[in-house]
């Protein structure tokens, strides 16, 4: 198949909304719908060049096909990943806990899988994974696996078929080999489609639902489906060109195609607007957008044929689109380690672009044209004469620099892998905190429920059932081994001596405390549980606002959410929290009060934007809910920045989470002088 001009608007287009959305999220908070453009243009291209090679050879040459997709995907893959490894030395080791994994994932084109089963994404996550981008390559590469049989099995059959039947006529036989396509191709599609709706109307988790090779494989059907509609053979350009472009002056046609290709971009953009988890984007948008790239690449073939063949495209627009899929490969990696080099995220986005575009050219127009041939039958010597001029002596000495480099960037690359811890240190807080967190408050709660009458239920950290008269016999524990609001209590005064005043400022809270929240509460977990009567702590890593409306809903089902209910989300940042954050309102029954802690993330970043967002929009809610009071985290932490984690949003010790404790502390008091929800 010949080269069709100005498909590197296409392609170029495309990376230019995939970056936005990872560096500049605020201007792009959809560019992800770029990844379809790609898929649609894939499936597009490989069709179309099993048709051809139909046309020209009467066969198709499977193993061929492989070898030349693995080539051109895994050769850039594997130097990408060698030359990124090391630049993870400059960052704290958080960043590399399970590289290894990470790493293996990503060569075996398994990374969709991988980021499925360990709740991986880019949207919520403690800590980035530097190779997390190339789920979009595996589930390629899936695809070009299963099309390629597929494709080869419509090779035989359709021959089978026109030998027996058509009496060998090419003309019928490329008829039946295209309705074969389109049908199968628009079945499975149509399947395709359908599977990922189902799973999103169901609850799925949004992640499982992204990165699923079923669900996300429609785009590549359509585009293959247009490409048996519309070929890309010289003999159909001609008739295709005579039959539209022949009506009218070429320069006009130009000018109406050109004028399509901008509408359709602009239409792109604007759908570029929405937030991962808008029910748009998973009902209309990733469909809208396979469809659109076909509009781009329908016009962009039609500029083809009305282009003369001396004139090509504009430089930039080639070496873009040359330079695509390493920039794809990089951008992300140096992405990771400049925004946690440098705090202003502009700054560290056009840092990790340069250095994205200087390796990128470095490996296209050196390292692949040396290792990946464009003659298959030619050799690395010859390609290596061809790409370095000069004598033998000038090429080894060449040779001998470049294995230097590579020997030291693959060692550096190793003691990356060797010391990649098993969690992040903020992890290693969490564990900790939870198991001295469930360990006291269950000695808490056991001492406090002794002097009630009739115990109630209550819930451990772990969220375990517990009545108070079923606790098991406490263990013998020494004073030193206990808060100091935990270690033994006086003896009970006599019945005629007055009681003492109670050392808490809270109210008795006979109904207790439910807190739903993510990693940020999640860490000062065990100091809650020590200083707050009654409180059952319900925090995860990565957990959204979705996911804590989904669980606030499931508690209240079982009738067992507390007459307090605390809500610490939104540190992960969702574009439609206002939305969300209303459901939860209105999904809280009569009788429970509603305190709102606002997020905080001190980074600057895209998420951080949603963060102060989702903050703002909480503090005016108090003003039109009499039963919600704010928890003003963000203000608070603020102002104590110095005293949070590295990250600037997780817990960095006992101060900060004595301090997250007493602005917790503060809202209940508040929120006991005002009325539950009526």
């Amino acid at each position: 198949m010949n080269r069709i001009k100005w498909f590197d608007a296409v392609r170029a287009f495309g990376l230019f909304l995939v970056l936005g959305y990872h560096m500049f999220y605020n201007l792009l908070p959809s560019g992800f719908v770029g990844v379809d453009i790609f898929f649609t243009f894939s499936g597009f291209l490989v069709t179309a060049l099993f048709i051809d090679q139909i046309r020209k050879k009467g066969g198709f040459e499977l193993l061929s096909f492989y070898n030349r997709r693995l080539q051109r995907i895994a050769i850039p893959l594997v130097f990408s990943v060698i030359l990124t490894l090391p630049i993870a030395l400059l960052i704290s080791p958080d960043f590399t806990v399970g590289i290894s994994r990470h790493v293996a994932a990503t060569l075996s084109f398994m990374t969709n899988w991988h980021s499925i089963i360990t709740g991986s994404s880019y949207e919520a996550q403690l800590l980035p994974q530097m190779y997390i981008h190339t789920w979009s390559l595996a589930i390629l590469m899936q695809f070009y696996i299963a099309w390629g049989a597929v494709l080869a099995l419509f090779a035989i059959v359709s021959k089978v078929i026109s030998k027996v039947i058509f009496k060998n006529n090419e003309r019928k036989r490329h008829i039946l080999l295209k309705a074969l396509i389109i049908l199968v191709s628009g079945f499975l599609a149509v399947f395709s489609y359908l599977y990922m709706l189902r799973l999103y109307n169901s609850g799925s988790n949004l992640n499982v639902l992204y990165f699923n090779t079923l669900a996300r494989s429609f785009p590549f059907f359509i585009g293959s489906a247009a490409a048996a509609v519309w070929g890309v053979s010289p003999e159909q350009d001609k008739v295709l060109g005579d039959f539209f472009f022949s009506k009218r002056p070429a320069l006009m046609t130009a000018v109406l195609i050109m004028v399509l290709l901008i509408a359709t971009a602009v239409i792109l953009l604007f759908l570029s607007q929405r937030s991962f988890d808008d029910s748009f984007i998973f009902h209309y948008g990733f469909l809208l957008t396979s469809f659109l790239s076909v509009v781009l690449i329908y016009s962009a073939h039609g500029l083809h044929i009305l282009t003369p063949p001396e004139v090509n495209e504009p430089l930039p627009l080639t070496m873009a689109s040359e330079m695509s899929y390493d920039l794809y490969l990089l951008h992300w990696p140096f992405y990771i380690v400049s925004s946690a080099l440098i705090l202003d995220n502009v700054m560290a986005a056009f840092a990790a672009l340069a250095a994205s575009w200087i390796v990128s050219a470095l490996m296209v127009y050196g390292i692949e044209r040396i290792i990946i041939p464009q003659n298959i039958t030619e050799n690395v010597k010859e390609r290596a004469k061809k790409y370095l001029p000069g004598g033998a002596s000038y090429r080894w000495i060449v040779t001998v620099v470049v294995a230097v480099i590579f020997a030291g960037v693959i060692a550096a690359g190793a003691v990356v892998l060797a010391r990649a811890p098993i969690m992040t240190s903020i992890e290693s807080d969490f564990a900790a905190g939870t198991i001295s967190g469930d360990v006291s408050g269950i000695v808490s709660l056991r001492r406090g429920i002794a002097a009630l009458d009739d115990p109630p239920v209550l819930y451990a950290g772990g969220g375990s059932q517990l009545r108070g008269d079923l606790l098991p016999a406490p263990a013998p524990l020494g004073d030193a081994d206990l808060p100091p609001d935990q270690r033994a209590l006086p003896p009970p005064a006599p019945a005629s001596e007055t009681p003492p005043e109670p050392t808490s400022r809270l109210p008795r809270l006979p109904e207790g405390v439910t807190l739903i929240g993510d990693s940020v509460p999640l860490g000062a977990k065990s100091t809650m549980i020590n200083n707050i009567p009654y409180c059952y702590v319900n925090a995860e890593v990565n957990r959204t606002i979705r996911q804590g409306l989904n669980l606030l809903r499931e508690i209240q089902n079982r009738n067992e959410l507390r007459e307090y209910v605390i809500i610490a989300l939104g540190t992960n940042g969702t574009q439609n929290y206002a939305d969300l954050l209303t459901q939860i309102i209105d999904s809280v029954n009569q009788g429970h009060r509603l305190i709102l802690v606002t997020p905080f993330d001190g980074r600057t970043n895209n998420n951080s934007i949603l963060t102060n967002a989702t903050t703002e929009w909480m503090r005016e809610l108090p003003s039109q809910y009499d039963f919600i009071t704010i928890a003003d985290w963000n203000r608070t932490a603020n102002a104590n920045v110095g005293l949070l984690a590295g990250d600037r949003v997780h817990m960095g010790g006992a101060p900060s989470m004595e301090l997250y404790t007493q602005v917790i502390t503060a809202a209940i008091e508040k929120a006991s002088q005002s009325p539950p929800k009526g």
